[in-house]
């Protein structure tokens, strides 16, 4: 509780040096690999992602191991990190995408204190809390919560497996976590629905934003029926909404609904975005509540249905073979203890849908009173949105 500063600066410094290499060292070292590499930290977890030749990949590892094991956290590059997440701030709070998106989860997570790692805080609590941390602090964080007693361990691509299981084991075997590893959950509450606006003077764009949370999760029955009608609705370049308010209106730049489903949990969010012009917002905002209650009232046909269901399991298919990919949906398996077993039945159950069983879903989860808005944007510019 109220470690979210301390964690992030810690996660941030990772790559700034080692006990035994500077930053220009480690970067002169990935080079040399051949690697693409990063290792960062949060809250909630610490990641190391390597890209290498087959020829590379131990001492990549080795590398990264290196990085997770023996960060120095040195003083010169800590106050930098921290003015550049400060910078980082301070240039988003006139932004309508993140003042919009602040506002949406802020709304979400209401029921959290500050210092919940839920809580959404605003811009100027993230710098007071980024001020408040000492070098000790990040240290601290550290030394009392990094370990790999809960890691996952994922290769993908060509390597020789036995060499590697025997590198994990030495680089990570005796890394033990120094406190209990436990999930945070989000479980699902009610939440009253809100419409605010948001004023950004002299901005371009304007930022468009729905949101609700609903009791789901991946594991529920309707879970892939749920997929497929946000697919179709505005999870893709041939969704409705896209099609009605980017291609046919004109509208917007860009625009897709998202479904959010945890494991384990029931607090999931279904949101819907849009960037457009200021003066254009009224109008987003009209034609993305009008085809929602289109597809809740109609439903979806069936060569929409049948198109989707092609088109989404391609896309399955394609990012299977991709191994940045592959593994990472392989981490996520290993974390909630399911193997690919879990997408090949999630698959096989989306393949045998029907628009009936895809619209029912859609209807039980989806209430669009419920929803709540928010628009960010120079509208007293534009002259729209000042009743």
């Amino acid at each position: 509780f109220g470690k979210s500063a301390a964690a992030q600066l810690a996660g941030g410094l990772l790559m700034r040096g080692t006990k035994n290499k500077t930053r220009q060292q480690i970067q002169d070292e990935t080079d040399r690999l051949k690697a693409r590499l990063n290792v960062s930290g949060g809250i909630n977890s610490a990641t190391a992602t390597v890209e290498t030749v087959e020829a590379n990949l131990p001492g990549a590892l080795r590398l990264a191991a290196e990085i997770l094991r023996q960060p120095s956290f040195p003083e010169s590059e800590f106050e930098q990190v921290r003015q550049q997440r400060i910078a980082a701030i301070e240039s988003g709070k006139s932004e309508p995408q993140m003042l919009a998106s602040l506002e949406i989860s802020r709304h979400l997570m209401s029921s959290y204190p500050r210092g919940d790692v839920r809580y959404a805080p605003t811009p100027d609590e993230q710098i007071e809390d980024l001020k408040k941390v000492a070098l000790d602090d990040v240290r601290k964080f550290y030394a009392q919560f990094y370990g790999a007693s809960n890691a996952e361990f994922v290769v993908a691509g060509q390597f020789d497996k036995a060499e590697v299981q025997k590198l994990a084991a030495d680089l990570f075997g005796d890394w033990k976590s120094p406190s209990p590893y436990q999930r945070v959950l989000t479980p699902y509450r009610k939440i009253e629905p809100m419409d605010r606006k948001i004023e950004t003077p002299d901005k371009q764009n304007a930022m468009f934003m729905a949101a609700v949370f609903i009791k789901f999760s991946d594991e529920d029955p309707d879970y892939p029926a749920m997929l497929l009608a946000n697919y179709m609705l505005g999870g893709s370049p041939g969704a409705r909404l896209f099609k009605r308010i980017r291609v046919t209106e004109g509208l917007s730049y860009g625009v897709q609904s998202m479904l959010q489903a945890p494991t384990k949990d029931d607090g999931s969010t279904f949101a819907g975005m849009a960037i457009s012009a200021p003066q254009n917002a009224p109008k987003v905002e009209a034609s993305f509540k009008d085809e929602l209650a289109r597809t809740l009232k109609d439903g979806f046909t069936a060569d929409e249905v049948a198109a989707a269901k092609k088109a989404w399991l391609d896309e399955q298919a394609v990012a299977r073979s991709q191994d940045q990919m592959l593994a990472g949906t392989l981490a996520r398996r290993e974390f909630y203890d399911r193997t690919m077993k879990f997408d090949e039945a999630l698959e096989a159950k989306v393949a045998a849908l029907t628009p009936e069983q895809v619209s029912e879903a859609f209807r039980r989860h989806i209430d669009a009173s419920t929803l709540s808005y928010v628009k960010a944007g120079d509208f007293k510019k534009a002259g729209v949105l000042q009743e």
